[in-house]
């Protein structure tokens, strides 16, 4: 196969000059380098060179339609393509997992695929090392629904198939779960209705299983988390272990771990009840409302940073702001203005930490955001331990607050946000006032916010695709600049 198909690739330009619909409105790759109206936002880069059919939905199903599902599922059509997650390294690799809806919906299909683009050496050894195939040739399909197509430097993966969740599928079979479920137990419970709930490509995926119970009754319903690997499922199950009990003492809900299936990358779990704290907020009309959930929030957090824990992983704000550094010199290749204006706020948070107090580490979730809570009337529990380590404080505080000044950046009641991201603080503060968070969160917030930015980046490159003054990723380095100049 050569390097490129000539008959689609003489055929895209022209295609998405006659689209011009809602889902392609942004530039090609190949324009805005030679753009003549304005400096480009985001130029082509020259290590992945599919990019712009990768990021277009209507490129993409006819690259699935006529170049993967002939060999993977013959007979089958993609009818609807939509981009549901993506990420992305500049120069280096972008991940996709693009939602399906297929011409014949009864034929149970998967409903999500996974397309990597890299190097055509790096995606071969992935496909030999997990998948058995060749990686010089092109490629077919293996047993399981995965092609590799080295002519594009892409490797197509249908859900379950996952190279970094091998026992994904297992997971997802009623006869396998059953049998993890009623080990131990006298009596056999019947086939669990499995539900998935949140999936990450190559790195995790979240599912409810639901048994019916004998005589009636609501389902028994268990949480099942595949991690990348066993030793993190093990970990987060220790992590969990050891902070359920304290948490219990401070009003705090934190799911109980069930077992460990350590192949598998497995951790099994009780399935606490509410609703996510982000999914309240976003139904609400009116930001204010939502003053006792936040304080809820706030005095969970302080309760948490009491918790007994001890973990060899300490992390500074210096650590983090060095991952930053790295994340921001790779938009150079294609974002410059946005890495130049990233890597200038870090800069400047870096030189103000230096007269910033050391406090002793507590220990943080890592990830407090309001998707990690669940309200339940007047209980909060928390969930996804995955990233806990020791640190200082206002990590965990200044991460929630940069998600409520997200909302306030992306939606209509800016000030709103901004005023209960502060009554989070003032909550937090008047709980937990040995830790002094006041004194430095203008630091520890601005990285948040930063990061966010580049997180946002990396999730919707093609989004960012024109220069202006209203794209997602720029407000929120403007919001962070505003936040360091406050202090």
């Amino acid at each position: 196969m050569s390097r490129e198909d000539p008959e689609l690739a003489s055929r895209q330009k022209p295609e998405i000059e006659k689209r011009g619909g809602a889902e392609d409105q942004s530039l090609p790759l190949s324009d805005l380098s030679v753009s003549s109206r304005s400096p480009p936002a985001l130029r082509a880069d020259p290590g992945l060179p599919f990019l712009e059919m990768a990021w277009s939905p209507s490129q993409m199903q006819e690259f699935l339609n006529r170049h993967v599902l002939p060999s993977v599922w013959p007979g089958h059509q993609v009818a609807a393509v939509a981009l549901d997650e993506m990420h992305y390294k500049p120069g280096k690799q972008c991940e996709i997992t693009y939602s399906l809806r297929f011409a014949d919906p009864t034929r149970g299909q998967a409903r999500w695929a996974v397309a990597t683009f890299a190097s055509e050496n790096e995606l071969g050894e992935i496909y030999q090392h997990h998948y058995g195939g060749e990686s010089g040739t092109v490629a077919g399909p293996t047993p399981r629904p995965v092609m590799f197509l080295p002519a594009y430097g892409c490797l197509v993966e249908f859900f379950p198939v996952d190279w970094a969740l091998p026992f994904l599928p297992r997971a997802l079979e009623p006869r396998e779960v059953a049998s993890l479920l009623s080990e131990g137990s006298k009596r056999s419970p019947g086939l669990p209705k499995i539900e998935v709930l949140r999936y990450a490509h190559h790195s995790r995926c979240v599912l409810r299983y639901a048994v019916e119970v004998p005589g009636g009754g609501a389902p028994q319903e268990v949480i099942g988390k595949v991690h990348r690997s066993g030793a993190l499922a093990v970990q987060v199950a220790q992590t969990q272990s050891i902070l359920q009990a304290q948490g219990a003492a401070y009003g705090i809900i934190i799911p109980k771990p069930l077992r460990v299936i350590e192949e598998w990358g497995l951790l099994l779990m009780e399935c606490v009840p509410g609703a996510t704290l982000k999914a309240v907020v976003e139904q609400a009309s009116a930001p204010q409302q939502f003053k006792e959930v936040i304080s809820l929030a706030a005095a969970a957090l302080a309760s948490l940073h009491r918790l007994r824990f001890e973990g060899q992983k300490v992390r500074s704000l210096q650590s983090r702001l060095k991952k930053l550094h790295r994340q921001a010199a790779l938009l150079h290749l294609v974002a410059p203005l946005l890495a130049q204006e990233a890597e200038a706020l870090l800069q400047q948070i870096a030189r103000l930490s230096l007269h910033s107090p050391e406090v002793a580490p507590s220990f943080l979730h890592g990830d407090f955001g309001p998707g990690q809570l669940l309200l339940e009337k007047d209980q909060m529990a928390v969930i996804d331990f995955d990233s806990a380590y020791l640190g200082d404080p206002a990590i965990d505080v200044s991460y929630f607050m940069a998600k409520l000044h997200r909302s306030a950046v992306s939606s209509g009641a800016g000030d709103a946000f901004r005023q209960l991201a502060t009554y989070f603080l003032s909550e937090y503060q008047a709980r937990a006032p040995e830790n002094r968070v006041a004194e430095r969160i203008h630091l520890f917030l601005s990285a948040a916010l930063v990061r966010l930015a580049l997180r946002e980046f990396e999730r919707w490159p093609h989004k960012y695709s024109q220069a202006g003054p209203d794209l997602l990723p720029a407000l929120l380095l403007q919001e962070a600049a505003v936040c360091l100049s406050h202090h």
